[in-house]
């Protein structure tokens, strides 16, 4: 007969088993009895309505400042401007890597109250703080996981399969459990040390800090720790033998591995490399462990019913509050991790002013940040200022000058500080808009019937009806399919229409004159090279248009121009 004693700690937390080769018993197949909230069980419900940080300010989300603001719906999709604004190129990068997170909703809606978003910016503001983004940092994917896996063994729990409803998913609940209430001391204590400016931080200290003081939460770590010592307790041998197993105490059997060890011992010629390939455990054999654990249930029968109460009692445990918060806080972590290598690269981000009036709006050293992740340090900022009664900037220049890259420049930076993000930028005012409506170039839609400059039209009048005073246009390249005279003949009609609606406007055109249509058009023109005209600086300036197009510059670039294409004919 062949004993082998060797602990194990893998089917349920702080329990030890033995194998022993010998004895045969047909494994008995139990079918668990589904557990049930009783009466007296604690469901942990959302306390963050009731209880207040600092200041008397009522916590309940780290995005929004009051509940109302939470509930409202959020956009699921990309909003109709990211294409030709290419913030779904800005986005899509966070989007994956966080997806788990599922933050869409956060970055697809904008918001239009001022108090929300320098909410936002205050929160992130303190979250530049290396030291303060890597406690929540490290919080919140353990939570938020956690979160995961327990709606998980709520289902299995309430499940009449015993497949699921096992002692294994009740140990998992127990380990769950213990690591949720790791988590939550170890920020508590964390945040302890740190002094928090943020109403929104700050909202949540406080909240933390009650929490942590509530009996749900030390009523969990108490019966947490209560059943690991318990279960530390539990030894048992497993007697194998022609795929059968039977279970009992542990009562004192030799341990043969260490004597093999032992044995061998003398053989050793020091520390090696380990060659051996560690393979994922996979739950092919789960089913085996389940029932093991059931009648090792039957010979610790008072400890095992403490574990039955305890997953009854705390089957709620993580508090929706400390779970909205791991995942909400991503999204100002995410932001800050996707500009951090653009700062690296010496470019400026700024938490800007938000402006319900568009007397004075400027940003100082913006970019493109959709070309910026493309043309890494080749990035060319720009500036912009606003003062009334301007209200349009008409940008005009030489073709692949950075024009659209300045109006795209405009659009991202509005809609990043709607969101409370900081923005690319040294210094901003912008405008508190209800929509951001833009007019880039579409490929012809056939099915339609329609010409392009009939579908511009279409849609430029489909951008006016959505328009408003407070919104933000953008147009680009707009007539240009049609006859010069056509094209003044409707642009000056557009500009009519953008001077009288008066909202901050950026429109990129050809036509010249469309830049000095009134005392509400400001003119701003890309520049080139003073001593190569082909040679573009991408550098927008406050400028009257000088009607040269360059292109005679450009085409002897490529060698294009007459001579050079008659010069290569003759030979």
């Amino acid at each position: 007969m062949m004993r082998i004693c060797q602990p194990r700690y893998d089917a349920l937390p702080n329990t030890r088993r033995h194998i022993e080769m010998i004895g045969k018993e047909v494994l008995p197949r139990r079918k668990p009895k589904p557990l049930k909230v009783d009466d007296f069980c604690v469901k942990h419900r959302d306390i963050s309505f009731f209880v207040s940080g600092k200041g008397g300010y009522m916590f309940y989300s780290i995005l929004f400042p009051t509940r109302e603001q939470h509930e409202k719906p959020r956009q699921t999709g990309e909003p109709a401007c990211f294409k030709d604004l290419n913030l779904d190129q800005i986005f899509d990068p966070i989007l994956k890597e966080k997806k788990a997170f599922e933050l869409e909703g956060f970055f697809y809606t904008s918001m239009h109250d001022p108090k929300a978003i320098v909410y936002r910016q205050d929160i992130m503001r303190e979250l530049e703080d290396d030291k303060l983004r890597a406690l929540f940092s490290g919080f919140s994917k353990t939570v938020y996981d956690l979160g995961k896996y327990m709606n998980t063994v709520r289902s299995s729990l309430a499940s009449q399969d015993g497949w699921h409803n096992n002692y294994l998913t009740r140990g998992r609940m127990l380990d769950y459990a213990e690591r949720y209430c790791r988590a939550v001391f170890s920020l508590s204590e964390g945040i302890s040390t740190l002094t928090l400016r943020s109403v929104g931080l700050r909202g949540f200290a406080g909240y933390l800090s009650t929490y942590c003081a509530s009996e749900s939460y030390t009523g969990l770590c108490s019966h947490v720790k209560q059943l690991r010592d318990e279960l530390s307790t539990v030894e048992y041998c497993m007697l194998i033998k022609n795929g059968t197993i039977r279970v009992r105490k542990y009562e004192g059997q030799v341990d043969h591995s260490k004597q093999i060890l032992a044995s061998f011992e003398k053989f050793r010629q020091g520390d090696v490399k380990d060659y051996r390939h560690k393979l994922a455990e996979e739950p092919y054999a789960a089913h085996v462990e389940a029932a093991v654990l059931g009648m090792v249930a039957e010979l610790y029968h008072d400890i095992f019913v403490d574990l039955n109460g305890f997953c009854s009692k705390y089957l709620h445990f993580d508090d929706e509050a400390i779970l909205r918060f791991s995942r909400e806080i991503q999204f100002y972590l995410s932001w800050l991790d996707f500009i951090k290598p653009f700062r690296q690269a010496g470019l400026s981000f700024c938490y800007p002013k938000l402006c319900n009036s568009a007397e004075r709006l400027y940003n100082f050293d913006g970019f493109d940040l959709a070309l910026a992740r493309i043309e890494y340090g080749k990035t060319v900022v720009n500036d912009f200022t606003l003062n009334a009664p301007e209200r349009i900037i008409v940008v005009t220049g030489p073709n692949q000058g950075g024009k659209t890259t300045f109006a795209r420049a405009f659009g991202q930076t509005h809609y990043l500080a709607s969101l409370g993000l900081c923005i690319p930028g040294r210094e901003a005012a912008l405008y508190l808009f209800d929509n951001i409506l833009t007019h880039f170039g579409r490929e012809e839609d056939l099915s339609t019937l329609n010409g392009k400059l009939q579908d511009d039209l279409v849609r430029l009048q489909e951008l006016i009806d959505k328009a408003t005073d407070r919104s933000i246009i953008i147009v680009n390249e707009i007539f240009a399919s049609t006859t010069l005279s056509d094209a003044l003949a409707l642009g000056g009609h557009m500009m009519n229409t953008f001077s009288t609606l008066g909202a901050p406007t950026v429109l990129v055109t050809f036509l010249d004159e469309l830049a000095s249509h009134g005392p509400e058009t400001v003119s701003m023109m890309s520049m080139i090279s003073e001593n190569d005209p082909t040679k573009r600086t991408f550098k927008i300036i406050r400028k009257p248009p000088d009607g040269l197009a360059y292109a005679i510059h450009i085409a002897s670039k490529h060698g294009l121009t007459y001579e050079q294409l008659c010069g290569r004919l003759r030979k």
